[in-house]
């Protein structure tokens, strides 16, 4: 028996590691329309495309093929890896940011 477009769907979220209502919020559909659709429109498809342009279209359709366009694969890599050092840096400022409260609020203990 040949998996649907739904199941395939499904599938994809598996492979990002994220849930179906993060993805439908993400597309700009209501909750819980994977459960609750018999089939998915080509705008909604579209609307797929759109926000996870990795994601290889023929395989969603149809099944044939690689789940992740290989080109789109190595970009997604360099925007997760330049996600990765962002969040590093943004931590590093916040953990600074910390240690320097963390000083302030031990003087103002100290002044009473």
């Amino acid at each position: 028996m040949e998996i649907t477009v739904k199941e395939r769907i499904k599938l994809f979220l598996k492979h990002l590691n994220i849930g179906q209502n993060k993805f439908e919020a993400k597309v700009g559909w209501s909750n819980g329309y994977i459960n609750n659709t018999k089939n998915i429109s080509s705008d909604k498809l579209n609307q797929i495309i759109k926000e996870y342009p990795q994601l290889n279209l023929t395989w969603l359709i149809t099944g044939k093929g690689e789940m992740i366009n290989s080109d789109r694969a190595e970009q997604t890599t360099d925007v997760e890896e330049r996600r990765v050092i962002d969040f590093k840096d943004k931590y590093l400022e916040v953990l600074e940011e910390n240690r320097f409260l963390r000083i302030e609020i031990e003087k103002l203990r100290n002044t009473k």
